[in-house]
């Protein structure tokens, strides 16, 4: 065999491997931790789910139910196709959380870091359970009210 034909043949080796490397890392995703129902970091979590599956009449159920957002506010909202969410903080009481989160995102630029922002959640707690209040992370206008 030829030198040349065997660096040849070494290339397409190298270069399926790399391939089917490349193929596996994309196909495995950290799990993502379910929480607890009934707690204020799961409504969150469910939320921030919504926004990212672009379900923004989900989202809007997670609201209080005076919220001044509409449907129209999350349509505007720019949301990054590739998200990650970290639980950071919680603190809460018998009515009130406060959920604090890291946002990162990426646009699967593999020179580029990502951006990654901190959004924390005001929650209020009433006979359906916990419901986020205020004007939350992806909506930056509600009811002609700016965040």
């Amino acid at each position: 065999m030829s030198e040349k034909r065997a660096n040849r043949i070494l290339g397409i080796v190298i270069a399926a491997i790399a391939a089917i490397a490349l193929i596996a890392i994309l196909a495995v995703k950290d799990p993502t931790e379910q929480l607890d129902v009934n707690s204020p970091e799961s409504k969150v979590q469910q939320y921030l789910t919504a926004i990212a599956d672009r379900d923004f009449d989900q989202a809007l159920t997670y609201l209080v139910e005076d919220s001044k957002c509409t449907i129209e506010d999350f349509d505007r909202a720019y949301v990054q196709d590739s998200l990650r969410i970290l639980l950071s903080d919680t603190t809460s009481t018998e009515t009130t959380a406060s959920v604090t989160v890291k946002i990162e995102s990426s646009n699967g630029d593999p020179f580029y870091n990502g951006y990654a922002e901190t959004q924390t959640f005001r929650l209020t707690k009433d006979d359906s359970g916990w419901k986020i209040a205020g004007i939350p992370w992806q909506t930056y206008e509600c009811g002609g009210v700016y965040k």
